[in-house]
């Protein structure tokens, strides 16, 4: 259905994300389908994640924070730490979870990058565990 996406299909994930709203369905949402959507409308990731991030609704702050990942080396970076860090202190599972997921995929393709977010920033253990699953500390040292 990918050639049918307009640009307001947005929309209609967002609704999905909202009304089945469960680690499973938003994680597959999340990675696969808005991912690949945002990589067709680039233009609306600002626009569209940016409201999600600041949402009061943990599902789409954890859209907003995965949605990167399979980019690999079109991540942005700066967007992707942008959206992490007022999420922080967050004690929501789901979050710390997502905080730590995200980190550790971009691990593959920059753990400079990750390492440096990870001594340079107050992660919840959760998240500090699941950055830093790939990457060797002593590679950098």
């Amino acid at each position: 259905m990918k050639k049918q996406w307009t640009e307001d299909t947005w929309k209609l994930f967002e609704k999905i994300i909202l009304t089945h709203s469960w680690w499973d369905t938003v994680d597959a949402i999340a990675s696969g389908i808005v991912g690949d959507y945002f990589r067709r409308y680039p233009a609306l990731i600002d626009h569209v994640t940016g409201p999600w991030n600041q949402s009061e609704n943990m599902w789409l702050v954890r859209t907003s924070i995965l949605f990167q990942l399979s980019y690999k080396r079109d991540t942005d970076q700066k967007l992707l730490f942008k959206y992490i860090k007022p999420h922080l202190g967050s004690k929501e599972f789901f979050i710390q979870k997502a905080i730590g997921w995200a980190l550790r995929q971009y691990a593959r393709t920059n753990p400079e990058a990750v390492l440096e977010f990870a001594n340079t920033h107050e992660l919840a253990p959760l998240s500090r565990r699941e950055a830093m699953k790939h990457v060797s500390v002593e590679k950098f040292l």
